[in-house]
Order: structure tokens, then sequence, then C-alpha cells
């Protein structure tokens, strides 16, 4: 009995820094941002089109010609769905990986779960929009 009680413990206790490095990542939305030293690029192979909404990937990455990249910065591989008729995006999910290219956490963001936005005119996600569904 006392070893199943310390097994338990242990396990609790193995499980605490789990569980508070889970509570600082971000949400999707927080991690879709490009942030000041940060550059976004539309992978042209990930677009694909189903019916009346387009699929495609932005590839978050840190700007090298605005310095050096933050001590433990990871990159971002962003999903997006499009409805080109509507000109709106919706969140779809996103990847973050360390700096060896390793996944560190994979967000798959429920359809319904996040809402279709029309993107601010002259925004990088406008550009994103427009050259996805013109692809």
């Amino acid at each position: 009995m006392q070893r199943l009680i310390s097994g338990v413990a242990i396990a609790f206790a193995l499980a605490a820094p789990l569980q508070a490095n889970a509570q600082d990542e971000s949400t999707p939305e927080e991690q879709a941002v490009v942030k000041p030293g940060e550059m976004g690029h539309l992978d042209r192979g990930s677009i694909l089109a189903y019916g009346p909404l387009t699929r495609f990937e932005v590839s978050v990455v840190w700007d090298d010609a605005r310095g050096p990249r933050p001590t433990g910065y990871k990159l971002r591989k962003v999903r997006y769905v499009a409805d080109c008729k509507a000109g709106t995006l919706t969140l779809a999910g996103v990847g973050v990986f360390d700096s060896e290219g390793k996944v560190v956490k994979t967000t798959v963001v429920p359809p319904g779960a996040s809402d279709a936005v029309t993107p601010k005119s002259g925004s990088t996600e406008a550009r994103w929009l427009k050259e996805a569904c013109a692809g």
C-alpha cells in the first residue's frame, strides 16, 4: 500500500512541471499573430481548394535581418481555411516547432470554434487570402 501511495505521489510530482508548462502556452489565436521581429510566408504548395473553401499554411519565422533570434524562439506553421467568395479567413490549426524543427505542440481548432474574419485591407493576412484564392 505504501508503494502505491509513493508511486502516486511521484507521478503527481513529475506531472506538475508539465501542467505548469502547458499553462504557459499561448492560445492558437495568439500563436497565429505575426509579432514584431517575425515574418510570415505563405506556403504555395499547401494551397488546396475544397469546393467553396481553400486551405493554406503560413510559416511564421524570425526575421534574421531584425537581429539575432531570441533564445528559445519557436517557429510556427499556421493553417487557415479561406472562403474566397466571402473574403474571410478561419484559423484551423497551429504547429509550434523548436529550433531543430521538432514538434513542440500541435493545436487543431475544431470547425466552429474559431470565427471567420475579414482581414483588414492591406494587411499581411489580406495578401495571403488574395494569393491563396488566386492560386
